[in-house]
């Protein structure tokens, strides 16, 4: 075998050896691991193979979220990265087997394009490979791995050096396949993970400014933001609508987990009480390998040691870039409140590490040739990389399992935490509300216990709407000695009463009298009470408040039954009566994202708020069989520029092959 060959595969089977190390901790086929995000992600992975085989291509909704009402969790978060577990889940038939491939495909990856990236600059293979290595083993990533169990993350950290390689290529070639191999690498990086984006975006136009290298780095990069607007711009109209949105809207819960300089700078894991999978105890550090590039950096830079002239201003481009990253991630001081918002997008400031890590891996590649004269031999290169992961072993750990049949969770997949991210915080957006039709008096869980005597407060603003108000109360009462009676008053009037026998009951109480009788500045204070004044347990199903006529209203879990799934389109048949004036529908409320077409006739759609979500309704034809086709379509005009642009992207590359054949014949 030519040296042409056997050395990429040498590089791919090394890379391939040291992120299975990598990924080690996660080698159960039948165990879910105990990691904060892996729950959700293995879910999100299950259902993406769900959406897949419904047709869904780019990905957009997770099928079985939110009782199958068509949660859009793949339009705003990481489409790509789950579709390609999706694909692999489909042909392994293991979902663990398909994050870890995922993951372990995006380590070598990660570690073939560092190397490339440095080996570009340093020239020197060894050199170059340690620089992987020192970009797969930093602790930041080791933690995103194997301690948080981060998806998305992962792959998107191993997706990085190679967007940062075809952007340099374009920066220094200018041709038109590097042009679509940059813009490409930024629209895997947009759609795997948006936090990872908008830092590197940062930090390549930070080093693009400084080395003066900014319209070709700007081409590729808007080259590949425009292939991505199909996801990039529904996040950005709708971001601060999000439910989500409240855990990153204040820079002050940005620095909650800001990392203390001690922790940064130990050469060793820290690790307070706690589980090993809690934020608070996981105090990632920069690395020792890294620290030592960036000293012999600083000492060069200080002492004024002779560089090559290609070299000097990497350097101290690097080392800006470097003290930037480290700085924003330690915060010493509160600056975050003067900067753009859109970078608190990341939750924590740790999160930084993540542009700390690919700078140091090229300082230290650089490094090691400066203290080796750039004579790095086989000798050193082992003694590296075996150096390099004995540093590295602190930060590996056993997740342990959670006890749950993978079997089960496949049948049930879904979100444990966060299942409401990315939707519409209604109750902080009033405007996105068109109607009400049923919304919780207050949050419950299942089988909670109702508060007697405690007052539950509602606006006169809110009341000023319903047409019919109603107060619904569904629960169990227990096995009773005596007689009682609930009593439910308003503003301390008695309005209704109900004797209580034991088992489930739903309690319907009018509030269309008491309605008329409240002054402007009153609020509706409701309390529940027990005749007589003993308490037993009501065990609570719901207390919704109504506020429209039923009779004018087929509600969503009437309809429901009557639909079914045609490949991504949600179709419903429905017979409706004379008297309703409103159809709503069992799927998530989003203003421009929705097709939704009335017997083959494309129409417009309210919001209605039916008890805990915001969903779409239509105006039906009364009186006779309605057919409702509706799918989630995200924005229209995004879709054609995005098409658009990989269409213009499609002939530039035949134009690239066209080129290169004509080469080849001659």
């Amino acid at each position: 075998m030519t040296k042409q060959y056997s050395e990429p595969i040498g590089i791919f089977l090394f890379f391939a050896v040291i992120a299975a190390a990598i990924v080690a901790p996660l080698t159960s086929n039948d165990v879910i691991p105990k990691l904060a995000d892996y729950i959700n992600h293995l879910a999100s992975i299950i259902q993406a193979k769900a959406a897949l085989a419904e047709g869904q291509f780019p990905l957009r909704i997770a099928p079985l979220e939110q009782a199958g009402w068509r949660y859009p969790l793949y339009q705003f978060y990481s489409p790509t990265g789950y579709t390609i577990a999706g694909l692999l889940y489909q042909w392994l038939g293991n979902p663990l087997m398909a994050y870890k491939y995922t993951v372990w495909g995006a380590l070598v990856f990660g570690g073939i394009y560092m190397q490339r990236l440095a080996y570009a600059w340093v020239k020197s293979t060894p050199a170059a490979l340690l620089a992987g290595v020192v970009y797969l083993t930093a602790p930041y990533y080791l933690i995103v791995v194997d301690r948080l169990g981060d998806f998305s993350e992962s792959v998107a950290l191993g997706i990085l050096p190679m967007v940062l390689f075809y952007t340099v290529a374009y920066c220094k070639q200018g041709s038109y396949k590097a042009l679509l191999l940059a813009s490409a690498a930024w629209y895997l990086l947009i759609t795997i993970h948006i936090v990872t984006f908008v830092y590197t975006a940062l930090f390549v136009a930070i080093l693009s400014i400084l080395l003066k290298k900014v319209i070709r780095a700007g081409i590729a990069f808007g080259f590949g933001c425009v292939l991505a607007m199909w996801f990039l711009a529904p996040i950005h109209l709708f971001a601060s609508y999000f439910m989500i949105t409240t855990t990153f809207s204040k820079h002050a819960g940005f620095l909650n987990y800001s990392p203390l300089l001690p922790y940064l700078l130990s050469p060793a894991t820290i690790l307070t009480q706690g589980s090993q999978s809690a934020l608070t105890t996981l105090h990632p550090t920069v690395g020792w390998p890294i620290l030592l590039a960036v000293g012999c950096g600083g000492y060069v830079f200080l002492m004024k040691e002779s560089l090559a002239n290609k070299h000097t201003a990497i350097v101290s481009s690097l080392l800006v870039a470097f003290l930037l990253a480290f700085l924003l991630a330690w915060s010493p001081w509160d600056f975050w409140r003067f900067l753009p918002q859109m970078l608190w997008v990341g939750q924590y400031s740790w999160r930084l590490l993540g542009q700390a890590i690919w700078i140091g891996a090229l300082l230290f590649a650089w490094a090691v040739c400066w203290l080796c004269k750039n004579s790095v031999d086989k000798r050193n290169f082992v003694f590296g990389v075996l150096l390099l992961m004995m540093a590295s072993q602190a930060w590996y750990a056993d997740p342990g399992g959670y006890r749950v049949s993978l079997p089960d969770f496949i049948k049930n997949p879904l979100l444990i935490f966060n299942q409401n991210a990315y939707s519409l915080d209604f109750n902080r957006h009033a405007q996105l509300v068109d109607l009400i039709d049923k919304m919780p008096l207050y949050s419950l869980m299942d089988d909670a216990i109702l508060q007697l005597n405690t007052p539950y407060y509602i606006p006169r603003a809110l009341m000023n709407v319903a047409t019919k108000p109603v107060l619904s109360l569904h629960a169990r009462a227990p096995m009773l000695a005596e007689n009682r009676q609930l009593v439910a008053k308003i503003n301390g009037v008695v309005i209704a009463t109900l004797h209580l026998k034991p088992g489930l009951f739903d309690w319907n109480i009018p509030l269309d009298r008491v309605k008329a009788h409240l002054k402007e500045e009153s609020m509706l204070a409701l309390t529940l009470d027990m005749l007589p004044k003993r308490k037993p347990d009501i065990a609570i199903g719901y207390i919704f408040l109504g506020f429209q006529d039923p009779a004018h209203i087929l509600d969503a879990t009437q309809v429901k039954p009557h639909c079914h799934q045609e490949k991504a389109t949600t179709v419903c048949q429905i017979a409706v009566p004379k008297t309703v004036t409103l159809l709503e529908l069992p799927i998530l409320y989003y203003p421009q994202l929705l097709h939704i077409e009335l017997n083959g006739k494309s129409i417009s759609y309210k919001s209605v708020l039916y008890q805990d979500r915001l969903i779409a309704a239509v105006q039906p034809i009364a009186g006779q069989m309605n057919t409702v086709r509706m799918r989630f379509q995200g924005l229209p005009w995004a879709n054609w520029i995005s098409l658009f642009a990989w269409w213009a992207w499609g002939v530039m590359l035949v134009c690239v092959l066209w080129g290169w054949s004509r080469v080849r014949l001659h």
